[in-house]
């Protein structure tokens, strides 16, 4: 999980496998939004293929 995500972030979207159905587990972008709080921290994450994603943090991970 990343704490803060930060825009220009290269991540991998985790999902667990009770939603994985969604479409976007193991999928990669760049963050381009990020909240700062104090209450749910999102980020909208700009996906290779094109699409755009709101993602809770919890669901980000680095990307190696």
């Amino acid at each position: 999980m990343i704490w803060r995500p930060k825009p220009g972030m290269r991540v991998e979207l985790h999902y667990r496998k009770a939603t994985r159905a969604n479409g976007l587990h193991m999928a990669r972008g760049i963050v381009t939004i990020a909240a700062r709080g104090p209450g749910p921290i999102n980020a909208e994450v700009k996906l290779d293929d094109g699409r755009a994603a709101i993602v809770p943090r919890g669901n980000l991970a680095e990307e190696v």
